[in-house]
C-alpha cells in the first residue's frame, strides 16, 4: 500500500540538511516522522543536543522522548 502523501513523509527523513514544519491530524504519524528525522539525523553525526522539536502539547513531547529512548 502506497500512502498518497509518501514522497512528504521521505523528505521528513531525507532532506536533514533544512528544518522542516510538519502539520498533519492526530494519529497521522507525526511522532513517527519526527522521530525518523531525529534518528537519521543523529546518525549523520548531529550531536542529540544540537537538535530542536517543538511539540504542541507536553503529551507529545513526553511521547517523542519516550520513543527516542
Amino acid at each position: 500500500m502506497t500512502l498518497t502523501d509518501q514522497s512528504a513523509r521521505d523528505s521528513i527523513v531525507d532532506q536533514l540538511d533544512k528544518s522542516i514544519f510538519i502539520e498533519a491530524g492526530a494519529g497521522s504519524g507525526k511522532t513517527t516522522s519526527l522521530v525518523a528525522r531525529i534518528v537519521a539525523m543523529v546518525g549523520k553525526g548531529t550531536p542529540i543536543n544540537r537538535i530542536v522539536a517543538i511539540t504542541f502539547t507536553e503529551f507529545a513531547a513526553t511521547e517523542l522522548r519516550h520513543r527516542l529512548k
